[in-house]
This record gives C-alpha cells, sequence and structure tokens, in this order.
C-alpha cells in the first residue's frame, strides 16, 4: 500500500524535481505519477480523444513538466495498463481499474496534486534564492 507522505514525497521528487527525464521504470514512482493524472479525471463519464489529450496535456504542464514522454505515449500506457479503456475506434475513453494496480492510503485521494507540486516548487525556489550571494552584500 502507498501510504500518503509517499505518495506525496515521491510525487514531488519525480515530477517536479530534477531535470528533463522519461517516465519512471520504478513500479512504486510510475503507479504514483497514474495515479496523479487520474486524480484529473472523473471516473462517472466518458470522454472524447481530445478530451482525454487534453487533460494529459494539462497534467503534463502543471504537474509533471520535466517528463518527457508526450501525451500521446501517456495516453497509450494508461491504455495498455488497463487504467484507461476504450472502444475499438478509440473514439471513447473511460477510466479502467486494473486488477493488479497498487492500492493506496485512502487520505491520497484527497491530495490536490498540481497544488502540492506548485507548493513543493515554491519551496525549493526560496531554498535555492536563500544560498545564493545576495547582489548588495558584495557592495
Amino acid at each position: 500500500m502507498i501510504a500518503l507522505d509517499e505518495f506525496v514525497e515521491r510525487l514531488c521528487r519525480v515530477a517536479a524535481d530534477r531535470g528533463p527525464r522519461g517516465f519512471p521504470r520504478n513500479r512504486r514512482d510510475r503507479a504514483i505519477l497514474v495515479k496523479s493524472i487520474l486524480f484529473g479525471l472523473d471516473d462517472a463519464r466518458s470522454y472524447s480523444e481530445p478530451e482525454i489529450n487534453t487533460a494529459l496535456l494539462a497534467w503534463k504542464r502543471d504537474v509533471a513538466p520535466a517528463i518527457l514522454t508526450d501525451h500521446v505515449s501517456l495516453r497509450r500506457l494508461l491504455v495498455d495498463y488497463g487504467h484507461l479503456e476504450r472502444t475499438r475506434d478509440g473514439s471513447v475513453y473511460r477510466v479502467g481499474y486494473p486488477p493488479r494496480a497498487p492500492a493506496f492510503e485512502l487520505a491520497v485521494y484527497d491530495v490536490d496534486v498540481r497544488a502540492t507540486v506548485a507548493a513543493y516548487r515554491e519551496q525549493r525556489e526560496r531554498k535555492r534564492a536563500a544560498r545564493r550571494p545576495r547582489d548588495d552584500a558584495a557592495a
């Protein structure tokens, strides 16, 4: 089971820390990123392909811009692992429930991933700014 603390820490480290990189191979990190994508989707409705693409592009922009995987590859990954189901013609998508997906602590479902990642980035930038030499100190 993935606990709240692990979810938040790994989400921030994998999605918001370090430079450009591919989608993680580590199973738990991958599950955390997939869950953060699914939080942006309503499991009670169907989506067209353009709507799924829009949601994935928004996730990449707001949550994980350093992940170099494009939205088409993300969509394929979600379908291949059963997190998205689609019609044969690919025109309609729904959130899926793969049988072997990792379990998450209930508190994880209350996380606002966009706000969490934004707060992490802000805190990281404040730390960097505090370590930089000040121009007025040199004068």
